[in-house]
């Protein structure tokens, strides 16, 4: 027999479909009974499989399913299934699988651990069973089938016989089928009948040119028609690639349900906006991503039962996956109720400003322990540098002892992006508009530990050249910059000129490039010049480093600590960067709860520079609860704030403040005298 592979290409497609239905069907059954509703879902599923599988020669898949057929009708039979049937029945399902995709050998095996669960075997049912059968009339065909030698999954993974287009047979190896997916007919539709438009819209230009009948008005309507018709073809297009989340996600149920198994463990799997549609590339590129992050969930996020009792959680713990549409952003989340990031860790990430960052360095685990399910402290940063070269982010929240959240910030397409041009050097770049937040124009600068930054409405925000970035080179900056966001940090990205805002098609740099660093890629613009598209994560990290590899000057013993307080991560890095370079210890805080809770573990804290506007607890409540605390009333506190009116600053000299700095008039050495005169105190 020989299978066209367009037909076999189809038929596993639609058998893994229902395969994927079975497992669903019978984690439902094992979590609330077999209703007759799902147990006519299960031998429907299971008779179709059959079926396919005896027409098209696969004798052993085929004798499988007619094994589980005989199961299911002794549930419907009996109205329950034993619970020892449900991990032989998934095991059959794992099997027919693998059969119709090459394997073979299966069969008996399978079958033998189904007619076990069942005491007598298959062919001896109880009387209520057999009476309650529906008789197969093709059980014969397809024991028959399995006697024929190999099967026709072997024959079509060895390519050993093939239908020509020309009707003839040949014996080379079959080409691999074409990764294809399956699109809703409505779109095609669509597709089609813009197709449909812009023919007629073509053979309209070429009919009143040849008329000569177009004048100005009329060129420009035409044009205008056009690029509305491409823009309707390219949203097309767009939506045809486009996939939901729940084409990754079909196998999740069972698979946490046989990892908790397999941990001890008591896991519900709750899928929320899985019908949220993504690039079909961006699909292919997260999906390992995401089962890691479950991985992580089951295996050391979630307790086992007796240690969730203990801390007064219910047993079953629970973990989510959902998908959330952010305008040209797809957000995907991971959470589970475990035990979250130990408390070391947290205190780590309050100090450097990022919990993702903490965790994504190299050799940084939250598992106590290796086991098959848990990584080996390399998990995150993988998972962060692979979702940054699709363009995305990830964002990581978590609280000691009440579970972990995960979020991959993801572009909804691949293919096309906005780009924000500039031109730098004489070279065009383009920067994604998702993460550039405004245009600004450069008229004095501050320098804050060796380096550059702009105030933006009060905040300091450190520059960086292109050139710089990329080549490791300093030149001489543009007057103008874009600011551009990444996670919570921005940087001022100079440039000599702001050119345009385009659409453009996203381009890859080729194999000799594709590893180049600091690109997405590159963008055939409308003028036809080439454009490469900035990585925002690349640049923003760049900066970053920068600011924290400055040699100290001159360092000092570090006998002390001073604490910076404030909720913007750019402030507190450049000024931990000021005072490590004069050879202060230092250590951050995000706002003044955070900034009491570390006052309470560190003794060596010798001086606060705190922000006054700060969520939870502000720099002046911060103020009097230091003021207030026997062990910690005369400890110097300076207030580093963008308020610099009389009433503010009355405020701080009535609550005790031993130093009042205004950002705006901010001054590095002014600063380092302030906090040299009180630490000497």
């Amino acid at each position: 027999m020989t299978i066209d592979q367009a037909l076999l290409q189809t038929f596993r497609e639609e058998t893994r479909e229902r395969l994927d239905r079975m497992v669903d069907t019978l984690l439902a059954i094992e979590a609330q009974g077999a209703g007759p509703d799902l147990i006519a879902t299960l031998f429907r599923d299971a008779h179709s499989i059959k079926g396919n599988c005896g027409m098209l020669g696969f004798g052993e898949p085929a004798q499988i399913a007619h094994a589980m057929e005989d199961v299911i009708q002794a549930a419907e039979a009996t109205g329950s299934m034993a619970g020892g049937l449900i991990d032989p029945m998934l095991a059959a399902t794992d099997a027919i699988g693998a059969l119709v995709t090459g394997a073979t050998g299966l069969a008996a095996g399978v079958v033998a651990a189904l007619q076990a669960q069942l005491g007598d075997g298959i062919g001896s049912l109880s009387d209520a069973a057999a009476d309650g059968a529906a008789a197969n009339d093709d059980h014969a065909e397809c024991d028959q089938l399995a006697e024929n030698g190999k099967s026709t999954a072997a024959v079509a993974a060895e390519g050993a016989t093939v239908v020509r287009g020309d009707g003839r047979e040949s014996s080379e190896p079959a080409a691999p089928a074409p990764r294809s997916i399956r699109v809703d007919a409505g779109r095609v539709d669509q597709l089609l009948d813009v197709v449909g438009e812009t023919v007629l819209h073509q053979r309209r230009l070429e009919h009143l040119v040849n008329q000569g009948a177009m004048d100005g008005t009329g060129v420009e309507a035409e044009l205008g028609h056009g690029q509305l018709l491409i823009d309707e073809l390219q949203s097309s297009v767009t939506h045809m690639r486009a996939l939901p989340l729940s084409s990754i996600t079909g196998n999740y149920p069972r698979a946490v349900r046989d990892m908790a198994a397999s941990a001890g463990k008591q896991v519900q799997l709750r899928l929320i906006g899985t019908d949220t549609q993504l690039d079909r590339l961006i699909l292919d590129g997260i999906s390992e991503t995401i089962v890691h992050l479950v991985r992580n969930c089951v295996s050391h996020g979630i307790e086992a039962p007796a240690q969730r009792v203990a801390a007064g959680k219910p047993e079953l713990g629970q973990l989510e996956v959902r998908a959330d549409a952010r305008a040209e952003w797809v957000a995907v989340t991971v959470r589970d109720d475990g035990q979250g990031v130990s408390p070391a860790l947290m205190a780590r990430a309050t100090e450097t400003g990022s919990l993702v960052e903490v965790l994504a360095q190299a050799g940084t685990s939250t598992a106590a322990e290796v086991t098959e399910l848990s990584g080996r402290g390399i998990g995150l940063g993988a998972v962060k540098r692979h979702v940054e070269s699709l363009g995305g982010t990830v964002e990581v929240k978590s609280v000691s002892g009440h579970g972990t959240a995960v979020t991959l910030l993801l572009p909804l397409t691949s293919s096309m992006v906005r780009l924000l041009l500039i031109e730098s050097a004489g070279q065009v770049f383009g920067v994604p508009l998702a993460n550039s937040i405004e245009v600004v124009s450069i008229a004095v600068t501050l320098s804050l530990a060796g380096r550059e930054s702009i105030d933006v409405r009060g905040e300091a925000v450190p520059l960086l050249n292109v050139s710089e970035a990329l080549c490791g080179r300093a030149c001489e900056a543009g007057r103008k910059a874009v600011i551009v966001a990444r996670s919570d940090r921005r940087i001022a990205l100079t440039c000599d000129a702001i050119l345009d805002e385009q659409e453009v098609v996203v381009k890859s740099l080729g194999p000799l490039l594709i590893g180049l660093p600091g690109y997405l890629g590159a963008a055939i613009l409308a003028d036809a010049r080439i454009a490469l598209i900035l990585d925002p994560a690349f640049l923003v990290h760049t900066r970053a480093r920068a600011v924290r590899t400055i040699a100290p000057a001159q360092p000092v013993r570090r006998k002390s600590k001073v604490m910076v307080v404030d909720d913007q991560l750019t402030v507190r890095e450049l000024e931990r960067s000021i005072l490590e370079s004069a050879g202060y210890g230092v250590i951050t805080a995000e706002d003044g709860r955070a900034a009491m809770d570390m006052l309470q573990r560190d003794g060596e804290i010798a001086l606060v520079l705190t922000d006054i506007e700060m969520p939870r607890l502000t720099g002046l409540e911060l103020l009097a609860e230091i003021r207030a605390d026997p062990e910690r009333s005369s400890l110097p506190v300076v207030i580093v704030t963008s308020r610099g009116d009389t009433e503010d600053r009355r405020l701080g000299a009535e609550g005790g403040a031993d130093a009042y700095v205004v950002k705006s008039e901010f001054a590095q050495e002014g600063l380092l005298t302030i906090v040299r005169r009180l630490m000497d105190l």
